[in-house]
């Protein structure tokens, strides 16, 4: 039983380090992506000030100074998200929102997110191991091909609380699905189990994945 117990507490300590690791990808890409061309742009502004045009010169003074104003606001954003305690903070709902957030509108199906019924009380820990699945298996759908639309669906009813992960190929059918790494499919499997959920995959199509996660409600 000790045993079980200081393996469990590891893969939680494991699970929150691989989510601050996620979560630093993201900033590190948003940094390079957005706010470097904000701040590129700002720099451009300043760099072809011409003094003898005072008009001139207060336009693009007050177009950096709102750039560099936007980019400050979005470090402040990253910085939120790479908070230690950002998960326990925010729970599952909250969570899930930045992080579809992050993905592009044209890898998002509609709806991105769907929800039926009122999200049940877990413990942090189900929540942890719940959100990672969703996370981990949004990045390996992402991965699959350039034409993939995820969406997530969370669904709770009398006795059991469901989450359906989807990816949906935009491409023309495709013969063979691209198969699912097995090192994620192990890894899913067992956060399912160490949440006390069951884990399926179903593959209505080689373009239509869908990976269903169904967690029995204790009403005692």
């Amino acid at each position: 039983m000790e045993r079980l117990g200081i393996k469990y507490e590891h893969e939680i300590v494991k699970t929150k380090l691989e989510i601050q690791e996620q979560a630093l990808k993201h900033t590190v890409q948003e940094i390079h992506d957005n706010i470097g061309q904000v701040l590129s742009l700002a720099k451009l502004h300043l760099g072809t000030l011409d003094f003898t045009r005072p008009d001139e010169v207060a336009q693009k003074a007050f177009y950096s100074k709102q750039l560099v104003g936007q980019a400050i606001r979005d470090l402040r954003n990253l910085a939120r998200h790479l908070n230690a305690d950002r998960f326990d903070n925010l729970g599952l709902l909250k969570a899930l929102d930045y992080e579809l957030a992050c993905i592009p509108a044209e890898r998002s199906a509609d709806p991105l997110l769907q929800t039926s019924g009122q999200l049940p009380a877990l413990s942090k820990e189900q929540e942890l191991m719940l959100f990672r699945i969703i996370q981990e298996s949004i990045h390996c759908f992402l991965g699959l091909g350039d034409q993939s639309r995820v969406s997530v669906c969370l669904k709770t009813n009398t006795d059991h609380f469901e989450i359906a992960i989807s990816n949906i190929d935009q491409q023309e059918l495709i013969a063979e699905q691209t198969p699912l790494p097995a090192a994620y499919l192990s890894k899913i499997h067992n956060r399912a189990a160490l949440a006390g959920a069951t884990l399926q995959i179903d593959q209505h199509s080689p373009n239509d994945l869908t990976i269903k996660i169904n967690l029995p409600l204790s009403h005692s």
